[in-house]
Order: C-alpha cells, then sequence, then structure tokens
C-alpha cells in the first residue's frame, strides 16, 4: 500500500484485519529528525504479544524487519501518532519549537512568559502520586516552560484507563492531576500553570474524580492539533493523520 506521502510501503493484516507496517519505520514521521531513529523510539521497539494476532505469511511480513512484532508497527498505535506530532517538533529547532509551543498553548488557553525556552518531551514516567516510588504514571507527552507545564494522555480510538491507583479508585487523568497538584510546586518553585490534557480520535470524555482537585483538564482531537500551523511539518501531518484515520478500524486497539 501507498503511505501518506505516496511511498510504496509492505504491510501485513491481523486477523482482525488491522493493518501494521512491515517496517515500524514506515509507521511514523521521520522527516527532518537526525539521527535516525532517536532514543524515544528505540524504547518503544519491544517485543509485543499482540503477535499472536498474526498468522501464516502475515506473520513472517510482520516480522520481517526487527524479527518481532512491536506495538508501533499497528496504523492503529497511539504511540506512533504521539511520536509523528510530538517527537517531530521536540527534536525541531528552537525556533519552531517556540513558536509551536505559543500556539498549542493558546489552543489550551494558557499562556507562558517563557515559551522561548519551553521543552517537550515524551514517554517519561513521574513518581507516583499515592506512593512516589518510581515506575509512575507515563506522562505521554509532555510541554514545559518556565511558568507552564501540561502532561499529556494520548490515545487513539480506545477510552481512559479506570482502576488506577494504589487503592484502584482512580482514572489515569486522576493520577496525572494529583501529581501535579501534590507536588509541582515543590519541584518548580511555585506559580507555576498547571494542566492535564487528553488527546483521540474524537474529544474523548472521562470518569468524573472522585477528589476534588483545582487542576484543569483539556481535552483536544488529533485534527485540532495537527491542525497548528506553526509545526514545520504541518502539511505532512495533515497527510498522515488522513491516512492513519482512513485505514484504522474503530474500535478498541
Amino acid at each position: 500500500m501507498k503511505d501518506w506521502n505516496g511511498r510504496e510501503i509492505e504491510i501485513a493484516k491481523s486477523k482482525g484485519c488491522v493493518l501494521v507496517a512491515a517496517n515500524p519505520f514506515d509507521n511514523l514521521i521521520s522527516t527532518g529528525v537526525s539521527p535516525w531513529p532517536p532514543s524515544e523510539i528505540v524504547q518503544k521497539l519491544y517485543q509485543s504479544r499482540q503477535v499472536r494476532a498474526f498468522s501464516g505469511e502475515q506473520r513472517k511480513v510482520a516480522t520481517r524487519k526487527l524479527g518481532y512484532y512491536c506495538d508501533i508497527q499497528s496504523v492503529h498505535s497511539e504511540d506512533a501518532i504521539t511520536w509523528s506530532v510530538f517527537g517531530t517538533i521536540a527534536h525541531a529547532s528552537q525556533q519552531a519549537r517556540s513558536a509551536w509551543v505559543k500556539e498549542f498553548l493558546s489552543l489550551l488557553q494558557l499562556t507562558s512568559a517563557a515559551d522561548r525556552t519551553s521543552e517537550v518531551f515524551l514517554w517519561r514516567r513521574v513518581p507516583h502520586p499515592d506512593t512516589l516510588v518510581s515506575g509512575g504514571p507515563e506522562v505521554d507527552f509532555g510541554i514545559l516552560t518556565k511558568d507552564v507545564v501540561v502532561l499529556g494522555e494520548a490515545k487513539w480510538r480506545s477510552s481512559v484507563a479506570e482502576n488506577q491507583g494504589k487503592a484502584r479508585d482512580k482514572t489515569q487523568i486522576d493520577l496525572r492531576r494529583e501529581f501535579l497538584y501534590k507536588y509541582w510546586d515543590q519541584i518548580a518553585g511555585g506559580g507555576t500553570k498547571c494542566a492535564v490534557l487528553l488527546v483521540g480520535f474524537h474529544t474523548i470524555s472521562w470518569p468524573s474524580s472522585r477528589t476534588k482537585i483545582p487542576v484543569p483538564v483539556r481535552s483536544l482531537t488529533w485534527g485540532q492539533v495537527c491542525s497548528l500551523e506553526s509545526h514545520p511539518l504541518h502539511d505532512e501531518l495533515i497527510r498522515y493523520l488522513a491516512w492513519k484515520e482512513r485505514n484504522s478500524k474503530s474500535g478498541d486497539e
């Protein structure tokens, strides 16, 4: 099949008719990123148990590049689009990143006086807000300036996970809000505007928190995020999103 740039790529199809790229890098935007692959992508190249969804020749194709199958090969992969949007801007020039962060925060109705020194990061774990142990919630993406922090949760068609936390009575969103509320002032010195962002195929609702935490939650679609013209790969992102939508079946990943 052809990718979003009209280039022929090899694909496999699972028994459930989910399309996957034989080469995981064919499922990702890599324009302008050097060296390739970056460390963020390498950490996502772990072997997936979902190889059981393939059989016969389709399994051979799905495992051809790496010798095993990894989830980021799937057209359904939320990590693939997270990288393609946020990873590429994280690796862009400081000038391009600053312009994008300013527009992105405006979309969230947040302002920063220090967006010129902003950081965009992917797949970092924070201390668990219930226990403070390492290996707490994985933040899919984040935006950090001197006076703003946004922790992002990325979805494709899946929903927000519940039964989280020490007592299994919280959601993924609760854990991120609690971490910011309890500890960010001590970490960053106070005065920071904090928010949690949920990005999905459609605008996603999430179960109401059982605790009142004054950390706002925003919800955006991938279409809204990809529409920001300040992203240096804006045109390619629009094509990529359309390709992903066109080739992704409905339902959870």
